[in-house]
């Protein structure tokens, strides 16, 4: 099954590539994105990118203004709608039943941050729209998943005036600087107790981002 999976994967890059080439320049003018720090993208690694969760098209934008491709769990009920769920499988997303904790999704992530490439992971679990993210608390899957995997971490913030991503609205995204793994001590943070630790410090990191930006200014 795992080699099955992986030739999928390997046939999304070629896909990923193209609608990538596509896409994002229009994606990028749609959202009227403004990306801060894009140098501090690694080119050369895979790492986790950890970013707080605004609207329906956070996983879009995130996509359309990274170099790597990034690749997103994405809800089980959209691979079931006709022509969303093909697109969706073959850009290399994959599938997370998020009423229960999901075995499969976890080990996929985990295995394919273990195959060197990079995935998206929204710490919030689901979309938080209009709040100051620090007001809101995050699980520990992050936390398990950086541990699991042995990836770096990429804290990232989405920043707007409504306080979700709207098209032909001025939308930040933020790129923090890459924090190695051995810097989350799993040693020491074991168990879920650890791993409730270790994300909280990924979720601190992201919201600094989001607080630091001004963005009193944007149009």
């Amino acid at each position: 099954e795992n080699n099955n999976q992986q030739k999928q994967f390997e046939k999304a890059k070629k896909t990923y590539t193209f609608f990538y080439g596509l896409l994002a320049g229009l994606v990028r003018k749609l959202y009227r994105v403004e990306v801060i720090n894009p140098n501090n993208e690694p080119l050369d690694q895979n790492f986790i990118v950890a970013c707080n969760h605004t609207g329906a098209a956070d996983g879009v934008i995130i996509c359309a203004c990274m170099k790597n491709q990034i690749r997103f769990m994405s809800k089980k009920e959209l691979f079931k709608v006709p022509v969303v769920g093909a697109f969706l499988k073959a850009i290399g997303c994959y599938p997370v039943d998020r009423k229960s904790s999901d075995i499969t999704a976890l080990r996929t992530t985990i295995n394919l941050l273990k195959d060197n490439d990079c995935v998206g992971i929204f710490p919030q679990g689901t979309r938080k729209p209009g709040i100051d993210p620090s007001t809101s608390g995050v699980k520990n899957g992050v936390g398990l998943i950086a541990a699991r995997s042995g990836a770096d971490v990429l804290p990232v913030a989405i920043k707007s005036k409504s306080g979700k991503t709207q098209m032909f609205r001025k939308n930040y995204l933020i790129i923090g600087e890459l924090v190695p793994n051995e810097e989350y001590d799993f040693e020491t943070n074991k168990g879920s107790e650890g791993h409730q630790k270790v994300a909280d410090r990924i979720w601190a990191d992201i919201c600094k981002l989001w607080v630091d930006t001004d963005i009193e200014n944007a149009e």
